[in-house]
Formats: structure tokens, sequence, C-alpha cells
């Protein structure tokens, strides 16, 4: 007799303040008893692990699955190594928990284990609950609305190409840049370029020690922060 697979839950653990986790997202993670956390470079902390420690029970086994964030053949192939080990669990009965920092459908490191779930599993359940993603917090950190009324946001990666960069920079209201990481310097010169350098904040570390809400873009720390984004505001407010 074949045992029933069990369920996996795809839990948003926000920007990394344990406190902005959802009240839904909370009850998951403290009944759960395989938790999964996806990370992005072997070796990095995981962030996501911090938030998520305060809400798990004793009991629990937390795995960490070596995602790349890249998607060559091998980040394609850490992603199925990682699908093969969360299935294996569901499979056999019991019910797991796959973090996703921020929102699971937002720019999500833990979106590609999700799609293989969907194209190669699809006979297993997947609850997918959504969490704060750091444009929102960043933008409550920083006190500053994102859009209002009729106005245009758009969510770019700073790995965009410059022309995409450059038609959104003219056509939105508000530009939010994520993955600033290692692309920091290129966004800044293209908002110096289009006279936009004035009106950008940048935050790194929202809710998190080393906090930092910055709105003089021109004078950044040198050393880049992982965690962290720029804000570009057309309009006052």
């Amino acid at each position: 007799m074949s045992t029933a697979a069990g369920k996996l839950f795809v839990v948003g653990v926000g920007p990394g303040d344990p406190d902005l986790i959802s009240v839904k997202a909370a009850r998951v993670l403290s009944a759960a008893g395989h938790v999964f956390v996806p990370l992005s470079k072997k070796g990095r902390p995981s962030a996501a692990r911090a938030v998520i420690g305060p809400y798990l029970r004793q009991q629990c086994e937390v795995e960490e699955l070596e995602v790349p964030m890249a998607r060559d053949r091998a980040a394609q192939q850490h992603c199925r190594d990682g699908f093969e080990r969360i299935a294996a669990v569901v499979r056999g009965g019991t019910d797991a928990v796959l973090v996703s920092p921020g929102d699971p459908a937002t720019y999500s490191i833990a979106w590609p284990i999700v799609a293989l779930f969907k194209a190669c599993a699809p006979e297993i359940v997947c609850e997918i609950i959504p969490g704060i993603t750091a444009h929102a917090a960043a933008a409550a950190r920083a006190a500053i609305t994102l859009a209002q009324g009729d106005e245009t946001l758009s969510i770019v990666s700073a790995y965009d190409e410059e022309q995409r960069i450059e038609r959104l920079l003219a056509d939105s209201d508000t530009v939010v840049f994520l993955k600033t990481y290692l692309e920091r310097p290129r966004i800044i010169s293209l908002l110096k370029k289009h006279g936009l350098v004035d009106q950008a904040v940048y935050v790194q570390r929202s809710g998190l020690a080393g906090e930092a809400v910055i709105s003089d873009v021109s004078s950044l720390p040198e050393q880049p922060e992982y965690l962290s984004l720029i804000i570009v505001r057309k309009r006052d407010g």
C-alpha cells in the first residue's frame, strides 16, 4: 500500500527582519518537521535561516540547498538536486517547507525549484505563502511612497541591459533597482546621465544590524552590501 504524499509549503520570509514574517508563515514554520533553505552561494551565511530560527521547533530538521543565482548548467543541476531532495521527503508522506527570502514570486532564489515541481511533480500539492518584499520594507524604512494614484512603479534587476533600464527610467514614476550589489556603479552612472541622482535613495540591510538609508547616492560606502537596493522616486513623496 503506497504512502500518501505530503504537501510542500513555499514560504516567503520577508527581507530579513524576523518580525516581518506573516502570521501564516510563522504558523507553518512552527509546525514544520522538515525545512529546506536555499543558499545563493556556498559558504555565505544564510540570512533566511537566521530569520526562521525563532519559529522552528527543536525537532525540526533543516537542510540547506545550494541554488546559485546564475542559470548555467551547473546551477540547473543544483536546482534539480534540490528538487529531488525535497520531493523524496514529500513523497515519503511528510510535509516540507521550502523557504524563500523575500517573496516567492519576486526574484526568488527558490522559484526555479518550484518550477520543477510544477513541471515534474504536478501531483504534489504546493501552497505558496507570500512574503514582504525587500522594496516594500526599504520604502517603509526610508519613509517614502512607491506609487500613488495613476503612477507607474517598475521593479528592475540592476543586471538588466542599459537600453531597457533607460526606457524604464523615462516611463516610470518610481524605479526600484534590486540586486545592486555589484552593479551599483553602473546604476549610479545611469542616474547621473539622466539627472536623477538627487531623486535616488539607497537602502541596505533594511531592519537588520548595519542598516543604512542614504539619500546622497554619490557618497555611498566603498564596500558594496549584498542586501541593498536603490529607489528612484521622480515625484515628491
